[in-house]
């Protein structure tokens, strides 16, 4: 990540920060989300058959979790994690090893504003101290 002048920053909370995505379709809305995600570590947790294989776009550091790996992780306490509304995402958040935990649906896009405004918007918030959003009008 680059600013306009080609000094690099660092993004905030990069070492602390894990994004946690619960889904049932492949991930392409990822790429949209791609300057503001890519430094991040996501954890991706598949909804629903297990058998069906999510893709991921390239360049992403993540990990990818079904039901069968959490069947085989917590055993018979398996079954406290709910895969009939997104509660999947739980099991993220217990796997997670990160200090702040981000979560986002695989149906959040990001927005444009118009085509000559290129750059996002911060949000003002407790949100702002972790990533930077394109406001939403």
């Amino acid at each position: 990540m680059a600013t306009g002048s080609g000094v690099p920053i660092t993004p905030l909370l990069k070492e602390e920060l894990d994004i946690v995505i619960p889904t049932i379709r492949n991930l392409d809305f990822l790429e949209m989300w791609r300057p503001f995600f890519q430094p991040y570590h996501l954890i991706i947790v598949q909804d629903g058959d297990p058998t069906r294989t999510i893709k991921v776009p390239e360049g992403f550091d993540y990990e990818l979790y079904n039901r069968n790996d959490i069947n085989r992780i917590l055993g018979p306490k398996a079954s406290c994690i709910s895969f009939k509304d997104s509660a999947c995402r739980c099991f993220g958040y217990m796997v997670s090893k990160k200090k702040y935990i981000y979560t986002i649906d695989d149906d959040c896009f990001v927005s444009r504003i118009s085509a000559s405004f290129s750059s996002p918007i911060p949000l003002t918030g407790p949100i702002s101290e972790f990533l930077w959003f394109r406001l939403v009008f």
